[in-house]
């Protein structure tokens, strides 16, 4: 459960510090708000093993494992909101040279909006550790993005690359600052 709100908090900081960055317009920025918060709203539909698994999944677990994006935009789509949260959800697992799912687009047939939250939502969970492995450096994390970079838009990838360094600060002040804020619930719990 912690891993998740903390994956929730760090996905949000980079992605909306990458939308800053591109200077994308207010409905994509307002729909990334609520997107980098529910993205992974979809596996709720993903059985717990496959969730917490220690190893690689196997094939049948990993086409389970991707109808997340999907079934979040399903349930997100029973929402009335005024930007483009739902098609952000349903397609942050796109790739630029059309590998990806549900749908298999490719390029500029990707929302703007998920092409964003793919990059911050991958350097996330490359940095974070997980229970498969342990964290990894901002420089570790870049250089398997460099890898696999036909994944990703690449003027959104080349200013990700720009602004990593400040992303990360920001990161790493949240994580400072909720290390050290009082527990407001705590007191009620008694």
């Amino acid at each position: 459960k912690h891993h998740t709100h903390t994956h929730i908090q760090r996905t949000q900081v980079l992605t909306l510090g990458l939308a800053r960055a591109l200077n994308v317009d207010e409905k994509t920025y307002e729909g990334l708000r609520y997107a980098s918060v529910l993205h992974d709203v979809g596996k709720i539909s993903i059985p717990s093993y496959i969730l917490h698994k220690p190893t690689r999944l196997t094939e049948r677990e990993f086409q389970k494992m991707s109808t997340h994006p999907a079934v979040g935009a399903q349930i997100l789509s029973s929402i009335d909101f005024p930007f483009p949260v739902v098609s952000i959800v349903k397609h942050h697992h796109e790739n630029w040279d059309g590998s990806g799912y549900p749908d298999g687009l490719k390029g500029e047939e990707i929302p703007l909006g998920s092409r964003i939250l793919a990059l911050a939502d991958c350097y996330e969970a490359l940095t974070a550790r997980r229970v498969y492995r342990r964290s990894l450096s901002r420089d570790a994390a870049v250089a398997i993005m460099k890898r696999e970079s036909h994944k990703f838009d690449p003027r959104v990838f080349r200013r990700f690359l720009e602004v990593v360094s400040d992303l990360d600060e920001e990161l790493n002040s949240i994580e400072v600052r909720s290390l050290t804020d009082p527990k407001e619930h705590t007191d009620r719990a008694r």
